[in-house]
């Protein structure tokens, strides 16, 4: 018996999240796979966070200075430096939905059709919620004012430079912040830089593995004495490595010409590329977006996704749509936004 409209909208509400299993082909996607999706739905990259309109964590930018030698009946010498400061990023907001009709033929029909058609049309709200999130992570801001905001992606915070083609911590400001990211600037915070290299040529030894080492050996840094550390510690699993499918194909061809016992398997190596045990992944956005070939080096322990606590992919019930008293609209929103909590704890490279 099909449902009358003044029962669609509980019943909507309370299948949202409670879905029988129907298969279907969805090729409306056009990249291969997210790595929003991927990586930033679930584990250590995912924090939630309580209250305020933006995102804060303390940075010690200096020490006081005051160790020396010394020796009997020495005069002391006493310093007080300010030696913290506040890095503040603000919340952004996504939202997408659905719309639905309630005198259309699916909504007149059976439960179980009912459910499968709600089921696609959230499905596609999902994934242009993806799509969007998606090109967030591989993008910057335009400016500090932009207006509606968008995320601070990792080409935001972890920023080029040709300064240095042979690899330093000279990545500086994002563009159109006068104030830096999070609010500091590093003419203000040498340290805030994070590391960045040019190279030419992604299947050398020499060039681009050789690079990537280094940048590696000198984003590494460990405390002489442990403390409560945002993003410290040793583990060097919460590295991934971002870049084209270009880069990665060298790197693939750069493992078969080091390896005589290849076998019969023409694709050995094709998906398994890694550094120092972690992983070198293919993001398609930057393949049609990027045409500089960049590698990010990304350490998970600083770079995450920040969401505010219940308004994380909050979807709310069904509401009727300004002068079509026919028509739901069931709406999503997310707030959150992208954090580095330590950028010298990162690396790009690209071709410049």
């Amino acid at each position: 018996m099909p449902l009358l409209p003044d029962q669609l909208g509980d019943f909507v509400t309370l299948t949202l999240n409670n879905f029988k299993k129907k298969s279907w082909v969805d090729l409306s996607l056009d990249k291969q796979h997210h790595v929003f999706a991927q990586k930033f739905l679930k584990g250590k990259t995912r924090t939630p966070y309580s209250g305020g309109g933006q995102l804060e964590w303390k940075v010690q930018t200096t020490n006081t200075g005051t160790a020396k030698f010394s020796e009997l009946y020495s005069v002391d010498a006493t310093s007080v430096k300010d030696l913290m400061t506040t890095a503040k990023q603000p919340f952004t907001k996504a939202t997408v939905n659905f719309s639905y009709d309630v005198d259309e033929d699916a909504f007149q029909s059976d439960r179980e059709t009912i459910i499968r058609e709600i089921d696609i049309r959230r499905h596609s709200a999902f994934n242009d919620y993806f799509e969007l999130m998606e090109e967030a992570l591989w993008t910057a801001p335009s400016s500090s004012t932009e207006s509606p905001r968008s995320p601070s992606g990792i080409p935001f915070w972890i920023q080029k430079s040709n300064t240095t083609p042979g690899g330093g911590f000279t990545g500086g400001d994002p563009s159109g912040f006068t104030n830096g990211a999070a609010g500091i600037k590093v003419a203000d915070v040498a340290n805030w830089k994070n590391w960045s290299f040019s190279h030419k040529s992604a299947g050398s030894r020499d060039d681009l593995v050789s690079k990537i080492r280094k940048a590696i050996s000198h984003c590494y840094f460990q405390a002489p004495k442990q403390f409560s550390e945002l993003a410290g510690g040793k583990a060097e699993s919460d590295h991934m490595f971002y870049t084209t499918y270009s880069v990665i194909a060298d790197l693939e061809k750069l493992m078969e010409s080091r390896n005589d016992n290849l076998g019969t398997d023409l694709m050995k190596y094709a998906g398994s590329v890694v550094i120092k045990g972690n992983p070198v992944v293919w993001v398609p956005f930057l393949d049609s977006n990027d045409s500089s070939n960049p590698i990010y080096g990304v350490n998970h322990k600083t770079l995450q996704w920040h969401y505010k606590k219940g308004r994380d992919m909050l979807w709310h019930p069904p509401q009727k749509a300004a002068r079509q008293h026919t028509v739901r609209e069931v709406h999503m929103d997310a707030w959150g936004n992208f954090i580095c909590l330590n950028r010298r704890r990162n690396f790009v490279g690209y071709v410049a």
